[in-house]
């Protein structure tokens, strides 16, 4: 016999959720769906709202950019949002304008360039794009920073009937104007595939990620200086640079030996970089050999499977993304820097993140395009919406 509910327990059931519990619940969902979550009522969005507010999401996102080499209208966005420890497709970006579908890079502006414009990428995610007339040196890969909120630079990857392929040139809003070429370290290998590059409100960092060479460049001089190398350990075959905040310039160096099957590579080691002097300072962290070798591969009878070119590191806010782009199939570790005050040698946290979404191993011949972006509510809103044209 089925039990009528008296009014009582009929009230108590379907008691609205409010206060802490609700907060409580809102805490266990994923960042990307607390945006549809603050649309269920007054008292889901006060709660949303509660929540951030008690548990900022600081850390940065690291964002994947897919896009067809045949046909670059052929692209996605996938992200790993740290707060969930999951990935995610991000619907309708990129969303570049018709006349500039065209290869997407990360140098470390998110941008496409055609021989008629430059797009820049206005937001974390590629939903909205800022246009500027083309740097008048040609390009094909160059590097492409902003400096500050309106001083954009590019430099090197001109194409080969152009006099100088490191020739650079300033933007201020008023056109573009030449500047001092880069440094002769960077002759041969001046195009943004072979450098990593790493932006504050003052300047432009470049390093040769094989030769270790790095130079400073100044948009309001158009000088480059002073140019070093960074090698801090004479171990370190392949390198990279990155702000975790704006005013800490971090050198993450991989190490190894060589043997008889080859080059390998035994540690991965961060270091403090003066933003002045382009000194190395103090190490900061290293990754264990366990890590390590997920990262480049492991030993196979005798040899490495690795096929290790280059090292990614992706940074901000205090956390930085290392990973291998020659195959992001690979482990990608985040890196949580802690500093106590005691001095610059605070150390690291590492963790592994889960794989990258399967649409990698579904086109792994997509172009793919790492970097790394701050996310906040206002983002996730403008790419949930129902996208016009």
């Amino acid at each position: 016999m089925r039990r009528r509910e008296g009014k009582g327990e009929e009230e108590e059931r379907e008691a609205p959720l409010h206060g802490d519990v609700l907060e409580a619940i809102v805490s266990h969902v994923s960042t990307i769906d607390l945006v549809p979550a603050s649309h269920v009522s007054k008292a889901w969005r006060g709660a949303v709202l509660s929540f951030l507010r008690r548990s900022p999401r600081r850390a940065p996102w690291l964002l994947l950019h897919l896009q067809g080499r045949r046909d670059p209208s052929k692209a996605s966005t996938h992200a790993y949002d740290p707060h969930s420890r999951a990935w995610c497709l991000i619907p309708h970006v990129p969303r570049l304008p018709p006349r500039l579908s065209l290869p997407l890079r990360s140098s470390p502006l998110l941008h496409a360039l055609s021989i008629s414009r430059l797009a820049l990428s206005a937001d974390p995610f590629g939903a909205t794009w800022r246009e500027l007339e083309p740097p008048r040196v040609w390009r094909r890969d160059p590097v492409v920073a902003a400096v500050g909120p309106a001083v954009v630079v590019v430099a090197g990857g001109a194409c080969e009937f152009e006099d100088d392929p490191c020739a650079v040139e300033v933007h201020r809003g008023g056109g573009w104007e030449a500047a001092e070429t880069m440094p002769e370290a960077f002759k041969g290998s001046a195009a943004a595939t072979w450098l990593s590059v790493a932006a504050s409100d003052r300047a432009v960092y470049v390093l040769e990620k094989q030769a270790g060479w790095a130079s400073r460049f100044d948009p309001e001089t158009g000088q480059w200086g002073p140019t070093r190398l960074l090698r801090p350990d004479p171990t370190v075959c392949l390198s990279a640079v990155g702000f975790i905040d704006a005013d800490h310039l971090v050198l993450v160096g991989v190490c190894g030996s060589d043997s008889d099957s080859g080059w390998r590579p035994e540690s991965v080691r961060l270091w403090e970089v003066n933003v002045e002097t382009l000194e190395v300072g103090s190490e900061v962290g290293r990754m264990g050999k366990e890590m390590v070798n997920g990262l480049v591969g492991k030993e196979e009878e005798g040899s490495y499977s690795w096929g290790m070119w280059s090292i990614g590191f992706a940074s901000m806010a205090g956390f930085g993304y290392v990973y291998n782009p020659a195959d992001p199939r690979k482990d990608i570790f985040l890196c949580e820097f802690e500093r106590t005050g005691k001095g610059s040698g605070d150390g690291c946290r590492w963790e592994r993140i889960p794989s990258p979404p399967p649409a990698v191993e579904a086109n792994p011949a997509h172009r793919m395009v790492f970097r790394c972006s701050t996310v906040g509510m206002d983002d996730l809103k403008m790419v949930l919406r129902t996208p016009t044209r």
